[in-house]
């Protein structure tokens, strides 16, 4: 890995990555679970690099609770003091105060008596933070808290959290294979692919102004529609230069003048966001300011919510849209495409790097 991330006080940081990105190891290292071979890793201003876990104060939630056996509920939660040496051990009414607070936010009070064979799911997720509630570390850790739980717990456990964190303020790192959960959590977001951070930023900003068409392609659901091709001239006597994918299934108009990157013959990625699209007539007349794609066949629907998600292809390309329309088109249909000229998103060929074209 070759991670750099600053992470301010009482911040929530969101951290999305396909699975083998890194995720559960970034947050490994900072727990003090697993040791790195460079560089140091500070909380506040401490130089934590070579402290054991427990003298981080930190509090990691994994993806999968792991609670210990032959402890209930209550034992479990207060496991994280208990085990403090005595020196710096609550006493036992303030354990018990702790324990029964966090089990109240948590609406788990009762199961203060069960064993952890006994909880669903969700309720072990609730017992594993209850047990940063107990222990209230500075920094919460979490390792795709949802990714094991149904729509409804996934949802009430969202809730939960962010009522947590408006009353103890804690730091959270919070990481997710999920780009919508990532998108919709947190103040910032970092895109972490193969082992390194790609993009942070505030999410709407990092959704809009993706750095590369790697971060692009995984933002977002549907991910942005791309396709690789080269920047050529209509004719031999034309000024404007025009982009034309591999296959040569479409073409797309851009002026030379306001290429700032690359010149004729240039390799150029072109992206757009499928609510950026637009189905057509394959003869439009009412395209008004859109740029015209024709000859695109419907190749399938999937009626989702909150629109039918529609796919269309043009030679060996395969786009996808939200339709909005009354009724969805049927496979096999001959459509056109329309796309504002500032909904393109446009990334160098040869390194993926998000190119600034056009004012």
């Amino acid at each position: 890995m070759d991670v750099s991330l600053d992470v301010r006080q009482g911040e929530w940081l969101s951290v999305v990555g396909p699975s083998g990105a890194g995720k559960t190891t970034l947050l490994r290292l900072i727990a003090g679970l697993d040791r790195p071979n460079r560089g140091t890793i500070r909380i506040g201003q401490r130089d934590v690099t070579a402290l054991p876990p427990q003298d981080r104060d930190v509090g990691l939630a994994p993806q999968r609770p792991a609670l210990y056996p032959h402890l209930n509920v209550r034992e479990n939660l207060a496991i994280g003091l208990n085990l403090r040496p005595a020196s710096a051990r609550p006493s036992k009414s303030e354990i018990r105060q702790r324990v029964e607070e966090a089990a109240e936010l948590l609406s788990i009070v009762p199961l203060l008596a069960h064993w952890p064979h006994q909880l669903s799911g969700g309720e072990q997720q609730r017992v594993m933070l209850g047990r940063l509630l107990v222990r209230r570390p500075a920094l919460w850790l979490l390792d795709e808290p949802y990714s094991h739980l149904d729509l409804p717990l996934r949802k009430q456990l969202q809730h939960d959290i962010l009522l947590l964190r408006e009353r103890f303020l804690p730091t959270i790192i919070f990481v997710t294979h999920d780009p919508v959960e990532a998108l919709t959590s947190g103040d910032r977001l970092a895109v972490l692919l193969r082992g390194r951070v790609r993009q942070v930023g505030p999410p709407a900003a990092v959704l809009a102004q993706p750095a590369s068409s790697e971060v692009a392609g995984h933002l977002g659901w549907p991910p942005m529609n791309l396709t690789t091709g080269v920047l050529i001239r209509s004719d031999a006597t034309a000024s404007a230069l025009q982009f034309a994918a591999a296959d040569g299934a479409f073409r797309l108009p851009m002026p030379a003048e306001l290429v700032t990157h690359g010149a004729e013959g240039q390799p150029v990625t072109v992206g757009v966001r499928p609510e950026a699209l637009r189905l057509l007539s394959d003869s439009p007349a009412d395209a008004g300011d859109l740029i015209v794609l024709p000859n695109w066949e419907v190749r399938r629907v999937e009626s989702l919510p909150p629109a039918p998600l529609v796919f269309v292809g043009c030679g060996r390309q395969e786009w996808s849209l939200w339709w909005h329309g009354k009724d969805a088109p049927r496979a096999g249909s001959k459509l056109a495409l329309g796309v504002n000229r500032d909904a393109l998103h446009w990334f160098g060929g040869h390194d993926g790097k998000r190119v600034q074209i056009g004012a």
